[in-house]
Protein backbone atom coordinates (compact mmCIF):
# COMPACT_ATOMS: atom_id res chain seq x y z
CA UNK A 1 0.00 0.00 0.00
CA UNK A 2 2.69 2.51 0.98
CA UNK A 3 4.32 1.80 -1.99
CA UNK A 4 1.74 2.17 -4.27
CA UNK A 5 1.25 5.78 -2.67
CA UNK A 6 4.86 6.86 -3.16
CA UNK A 7 4.34 5.72 -6.72
CA UNK A 8 1.38 7.88 -7.24
CA UNK A 9 2.58 11.16 -5.64
CA UNK A 10 5.66 10.32 -7.73
CA UNK A 11 3.64 10.13 -11.28
CA UNK A 12 1.87 13.61 -10.07
CA UNK A 13 5.18 15.58 -9.70
CA UNK A 14 6.10 14.22 -12.93
CA UNK A 15 3.05 15.05 -14.82
CA UNK A 16 3.01 18.53 -13.50
CA UNK A 17 6.53 19.16 -14.57
CA UNK A 18 6.03 17.46 -17.71
CA UNK A 19 2.98 19.51 -17.90
CA UNK A 20 4.56 22.85 -17.24
CA UNK A 21 7.11 22.25 -19.62
CA UNK A 22 5.14 21.76 -22.38
CA UNK A 23 2.19 24.38 -21.55
CA UNK A 24 5.56 26.62 -21.80
CA UNK A 25 6.43 25.80 -25.31
CA UNK A 26 2.39 27.48 -26.88
CA UNK A 27 2.50 30.61 -27.92
CA UNK A 28 0.19 32.90 -26.39
CA UNK A 29 -2.89 32.45 -29.07
CA UNK A 30 -2.10 28.36 -28.27
CA UNK A 31 -2.45 29.17 -24.80
CA UNK A 32 -5.53 31.43 -24.86
CA UNK A 33 -7.26 28.69 -27.05
CA UNK A 34 -6.50 25.76 -24.71
CA UNK A 35 -7.62 27.77 -21.52
CA UNK A 36 -10.82 28.91 -23.73
CA UNK A 37 -11.31 24.98 -24.48
CA UNK A 38 -11.03 23.76 -20.76
CA UNK A 39 -13.08 26.52 -19.49
CA UNK A 40 -16.20 24.72 -21.57
CA UNK A 41 -15.21 21.76 -20.14
CA UNK A 42 -15.05 22.57 -16.63
CA UNK A 43 -18.76 24.76 -17.23
CA UNK A 44 -20.16 21.54 -18.86
CA UNK A 45 -19.18 19.00 -15.68
CA UNK A 46 -19.93 21.87 -12.94
CA UNK A 47 -23.16 21.95 -14.88
CA UNK A 48 -23.86 18.30 -14.89
CA UNK A 49 -22.86 18.11 -11.08
CA UNK A 50 -24.18 21.77 -9.63
CA UNK A 51 -27.29 21.92 -11.78
CA UNK A 52 -28.20 25.22 -9.54
CA UNK A 53 -24.70 26.55 -10.45
CA UNK A 54 -25.60 26.91 -14.11
CA UNK A 55 -29.11 28.44 -12.97
CA UNK A 56 -26.88 31.02 -11.25
CA UNK A 57 -24.43 31.60 -14.12
CA UNK A 58 -27.40 33.43 -16.30
CA UNK A 59 -27.46 36.63 -13.89
CA UNK A 60 -24.16 36.60 -11.94
CA UNK A 61 -21.45 39.39 -12.88
CA UNK A 62 -18.50 37.10 -14.08
CA UNK A 63 -17.39 33.74 -13.37
CA UNK A 64 -14.17 32.36 -13.38
CA UNK A 65 -12.63 28.45 -14.21
CA UNK A 66 -9.89 27.06 -13.32
CA UNK A 67 -8.92 23.26 -13.48
CA UNK A 68 -6.38 22.43 -11.06
CA UNK A 69 -3.85 19.73 -9.39
CA UNK A 70 -2.26 19.02 -6.14
CA UNK A 71 0.31 17.17 -4.16
CA UNK A 72 0.12 16.64 -0.65
CA UNK A 73 2.79 15.37 1.27
CA UNK A 74 3.44 15.27 5.24
CA UNK A 75 3.09 18.61 6.79
CA UNK A 76 3.47 20.61 3.13
CA UNK A 77 1.10 20.46 0.34
CA UNK A 78 0.67 22.76 -2.80
CA UNK A 79 -1.77 23.47 -5.67
CA UNK A 80 -1.94 25.01 -8.88
CA UNK A 81 -3.99 25.72 -11.54
CA UNK A 82 -4.95 27.63 -14.57
CA UNK A 83 -8.39 29.18 -16.34
CA UNK A 84 -10.21 31.90 -17.60
CA UNK A 85 -12.24 34.62 -15.73
CA UNK A 86 -15.12 35.82 -17.82
CA UNK A 87 -17.27 39.43 -16.85
CA UNK A 88 -20.97 38.69 -18.07
CA UNK A 89 -20.91 42.56 -18.66
CA UNK A 90 -18.41 43.44 -20.84
CA UNK A 91 -17.17 40.04 -22.29
CA UNK A 92 -13.89 40.91 -21.00
CA UNK A 93 -11.83 37.48 -20.59
CA UNK A 94 -8.71 37.50 -18.43
CA UNK A 95 -6.75 34.34 -18.25
CA UNK A 96 -5.41 33.13 -14.76
CA UNK A 97 -3.39 31.07 -12.92
CA UNK A 98 -4.10 30.19 -9.16
CA UNK A 99 -1.15 29.11 -6.90
CA UNK A 100 -2.38 27.49 -3.15
CA UNK A 101 -0.11 26.36 -0.46
CA UNK A 102 -1.27 24.47 2.75
CA UNK A 103 0.07 23.32 6.12
CA UNK A 104 -1.15 20.69 8.31
CA UNK A 105 -1.38 16.80 7.55
CA UNK A 106 -1.44 16.43 3.73
CA UNK A 107 -1.68 13.53 1.73
CA UNK A 108 -2.07 12.61 -1.67
CA UNK A 109 -2.36 13.74 -4.78
CA UNK A 110 -5.51 15.13 -6.92
CA UNK A 111 -6.90 16.86 -10.01
CA UNK A 112 -10.02 19.25 -9.97
CA UNK A 113 -12.59 21.61 -11.17
CA UNK A 114 -13.23 25.22 -9.39
CA UNK A 115 -16.01 27.42 -10.81
CA UNK A 116 -15.68 30.92 -8.57
CA UNK A 117 -19.03 32.54 -9.01
CA UNK A 118 -18.45 36.59 -8.83
CA UNK A 119 -21.80 38.60 -7.52
CA UNK A 120 -20.47 42.25 -8.41
CA UNK A 121 -17.91 44.63 -9.61
CA UNK A 122 -15.64 45.19 -6.80
CA UNK A 123 -15.63 41.78 -6.23
CA UNK A 124 -14.55 41.14 -9.81
CA UNK A 125 -11.97 43.96 -9.43
CA UNK A 126 -10.44 42.26 -6.55
CA UNK A 127 -10.40 39.00 -7.98
CA UNK A 128 -8.39 40.07 -11.36
CA UNK A 129 -5.99 42.05 -9.82
CA UNK A 130 -4.33 39.56 -7.94
CA UNK A 131 -5.52 41.43 -4.74
CA UNK A 132 -7.77 38.49 -3.70
CA UNK A 133 -6.97 35.41 -1.15
CA UNK A 134 -8.45 32.96 0.05
CA UNK A 135 -8.16 30.61 2.97
CA UNK A 136 -11.26 29.19 4.81
CA UNK A 137 -14.52 27.95 3.53
CA UNK A 138 -17.83 29.00 5.57
CA UNK A 139 -21.12 27.82 3.98
CA UNK A 140 -22.57 24.93 1.94
CA UNK A 141 -25.16 27.16 0.78
CA UNK A 142 -25.69 31.20 -0.21
CA UNK A 143 -28.13 33.15 -1.77
CA UNK A 144 -26.73 36.40 -3.49
CA UNK A 145 -29.36 38.67 -2.23
CA UNK A 146 -29.81 40.74 -5.14
CA UNK A 147 -31.23 38.05 -7.75
CA UNK A 148 -32.63 35.64 -5.18
CA UNK A 149 -30.16 33.30 -7.13
CA UNK A 150 -29.29 29.97 -5.05
CA UNK A 151 -25.76 28.78 -5.08
CA UNK A 152 -26.88 25.67 -3.56
CA UNK A 153 -23.38 23.63 -2.72
CA UNK A 154 -21.25 26.78 -3.53
CA UNK A 155 -18.78 27.98 -0.54
CA UNK A 156 -18.25 31.29 0.10
CA UNK A 157 -14.19 31.94 -0.36
CA UNK A 158 -14.44 35.82 -0.09
CA UNK A 159 -16.87 38.79 -0.15
CA UNK A 160 -18.77 38.65 -3.01
CA UNK A 161 -17.13 35.21 -4.29
CA UNK A 162 -18.08 32.00 -4.32
CA UNK A 163 -16.87 28.51 -5.63
CA UNK A 164 -18.14 25.41 -6.60
CA UNK A 165 -15.31 22.36 -6.64
CA UNK A 166 -15.23 19.48 -8.59
CA UNK A 167 -12.85 16.69 -8.12
CA UNK A 168 -12.13 14.50 -11.34
CA UNK A 169 -9.83 12.16 -9.77
CA UNK A 170 -6.98 11.47 -6.99
CA UNK A 171 -7.16 10.86 -3.51
CA UNK A 172 -5.85 13.23 -0.75
CA UNK A 173 -6.46 13.57 3.13
CA UNK A 174 -6.45 16.63 4.27
CA UNK A 175 -6.57 18.75 7.79
CA UNK A 176 -4.98 21.90 6.84
CA UNK A 177 -4.40 25.73 7.13
CA UNK A 178 -4.59 27.33 3.58
CA UNK A 179 -3.88 30.11 1.65
CA UNK A 180 -4.47 30.70 -2.36
CA UNK A 181 -4.06 33.21 -4.42
CA UNK A 182 -5.32 34.25 -8.23
CA UNK A 183 -3.30 36.37 -10.37
CA UNK A 184 -3.55 37.58 -14.16
CA UNK A 185 -1.20 35.69 -16.53
CA UNK A 186 0.60 38.61 -17.84
CA UNK A 187 1.98 36.90 -21.13
CA UNK A 188 -1.66 35.71 -21.95
CA UNK A 189 -3.51 39.23 -20.79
Amino acid sequence: MKKKFFQLILFALVLMTVSTVLAAKKTPDEQRAELNNMSTQVLSRMYQKYPSAERAMRTVYAYCTISASSVKWGFWGDDHGRGVAVNNQTGQRIYVKMKEVSVGVNFGAKEYDLLFVILNKEAWDRFISGNIKFGTEASAQAYDGVTGDTFADATIVANGVWVYQLDKKGLAVELTFKGARISPYRTLN
